[in-house]
């Protein structure tokens, strides 16, 4: 059993549009294919555009709230409404667990709801004989931008290039070269395994999964992949990159809508500094220092925002 796992914030329509795409997609799939769906929106209308849209099995009690088995044009639906917005880990580990209560999943694959499969068909076959390599835990596609522009594989940066050097130098570090700069895509992928793949579409055996104890449920957002990456590798299991199944991420603006730019930077960079403290050894003090930094970054680019449009009005 392969099971797609969805965390919807408050994004119910994108949910079921993305829900029919993969089963379109996975028609010729040979795989027992299910979903979950973990409501994180905490109001009833979200949760009610998800369950009305399918027809429904059975009703149970869950973890002190409703679970709804559908059925999907012949595929198995679980709908849980969670009692609070958990955020990215705590609910992907939730229908992680559904997952495997009531569906005895073998495969999980965790998905944002913004995402098309480019190809003719979804081929889950591919990605699944690649878990059958070796040490191998975690197996992520190609996945482009809207501007067609690749968004995996990843490699680990050191801490200070990846959120110190950068902002320090701003409004200067454009002139900096490309290996001092904060990415972390790997943009010339030669061979596996690679370091991490994107959060956002991958799959991995739901007996590893719980062996590294899920998703490390002390971020809310970002830097879920990078911890359980890291987790992986401190157990000797590797990640893998998998070029011939093609995605698209269509950017959902549900994060931009609910958070502006400087939120949304300090809240991965919150997540990412959890990780570099408590799984890379980096220290508290630079942390702190590299804190200090940042803070002074969206400041001084708030100041460059504001001198730019004083231009654009002269």
């Amino acid at each position: 059993m392969l099971t797609f796992i969805f965390v919807d914030y408050k994004s119910g329509e994108a949910t079921l549009n993305c829900i029919a795409h993969y089963i379109k997609k996975c028609k010729k799939s040979p795989a027992e294919i299910s979903f979950v769906v973990v409501d994180n929106s905490v109001d009833d209308g979200n949760f009610v555009k998800l369950s009305s849209a399918y027809s429904t099995i059975s009703i149970t009690e869950y973890d002190g709230s409703v679970l709804e088995e559908k059925n999907v044009d012949g595929y198995r639906l679980l709908l849980w409404k969670n009692t609070s917005n958990a955020g990215y880990g705590k609910g992907n580990n939730a229908g992680a667990k559904i997952a495997g209560e009531f569906l005895g999943s073998d495969y999980l694959i965790f998905t944002n709801n913004d995402l098309l499969v480019l190809d003719d068909t979804l081929s889950v076959d591919t990605l699944i004989a690649e878990t059958e390599k070796p040490n191998v835990a975690i197996v992520g596609p190609s996945i482009v931008g809207k501007d067609g522009r690749p968004q995996n594989p990843y490699f680990e940066k050191n801490f200070f290039l990846r959120w110190g050097l950068d902002n320090l130098c701003y409004p200067l570090a454009r002139f900096l070269p490309k290996k001092l700069t904060s990415g972390d895509l790997q943009e010339n992928f030669v061979q596996n395994p690679v370091f991490r793949v994107m959060g956002a579409f991958f799959l991995i055996p739901r007996r590893i999964f719980e062996e590294v104890g899920c998703f490390d449920p002390n971020t809310f957002l970002f830097a879920e992949e990078l911890i359980l990456s890291r987790k992986l590798h401190d157990r000797g299991y590797v990640t893998h990159y998998v070029p011939a199944v093609h995605l698209l991420h269509n950017h959902s603006e549900i994060i931009n809508k609910n958070y502006d730019f400087s939120k949304r930077l300090m809240l991965r960079f919150e997540s990412e500094s959890y990780y570099y403290k408590n799984y890379a050894g980096v220290s508290s003090v630079q942390i702190f220092v590299v804190r200090m930094i940042l803070k002074s970054y969206i400041f001084r680019k708030k100041i460059c925002k504001k001198i730019k449009s004083l231009f654009k009005k002269v």
